[in-house]
């Protein structure tokens, strides 16, 4: 007699997730040609055999895992839409914050992609820009907030909300061996600058 489908085992949503955390752990900040399949699967705690039936090559398993990490940072981000008692500057400074520590590991390789690896490098920049939309959504809603509130000043939330997701991303791809938390300070120095009468956050 079949098993019902809330009787089989989710082992496999399991396995595969185990698989994209460990994937996950190894190409943030790293160069995606010195990361292994052999490597991620020994991290896994599976075969490569096993590996290669959940994610058919190494390109889509990055693929997969930048999807998750973008989806990870979303959920940070619409996280802090909803606490309204919290001032819109705390709020707007934590989202930056996650914007730059999700996007310094994952832009790391996008920073190296090239030559045989320009579609892998296409197909990223597509996944970024597409999710960008839902980061600015978010980044637009606080900043309502605090123009609402009167803490921010009046300011286009069709354009700041790209300019700062820009103003993170090209910070990202100029820098060299500079700490992101020097990236963070700058732009939430600059853009608290720009929106309140605030000190400098430095």
């Amino acid at each position: 007699m079949p098993l019902d489908a809330e009787e089989i085992p989710d082992w496999r949503a399991r396995r595969r997730e185990v698989i994209l955390n460990a994937a996950a752990e190894l190409f943030a900040g790293r160069d995606y040609a010195s990361v292994q399949v052999e490597e991620v699967a020994k991290r896994a705690g599976v075969g490569k055999a096993t590996l290669y039936r959940y994610f058919p090559s190494k390109e889509e398993l990055y693929l997969e895992s930048l999807e998750r990490a973008l989806g990870g940072l979303e959920q940070k981000l619409n996280a802090e839409i909803a606490p309204q008692q919290v001032p819109a500057s705390v709020r707007l400074s934590a989202m930056v914050s996650a914007l730059v520590g999700t996007l310094s590991e994952q832009l790391q390789t996008l920073k190296r992609l090239g030559g045989d690896q320009s579609d892998l490098a296409d197909r990223t920049r597509r996944i970024i820009g597409r999710r960008s939309e839902r980061t600015a959504t978010a980044l637009q809603q606080v900043m309502a907030d605090g123009m609402a509130s009167g803490e921010f000043r009046k300011i286009d939330l069709e354009i700041v909300p790209l300019l700062v997701i820009g103003m993170v991303r090209g910070g990202i791809m100029q820098m060299d061996e500079r700490p992101r938390e020097a990236l963070e300070r700058s732009v939430i120095d600059f853009l608290m600058s720009g929106l309140t009468n605030l000190p400098p956050f430095i």
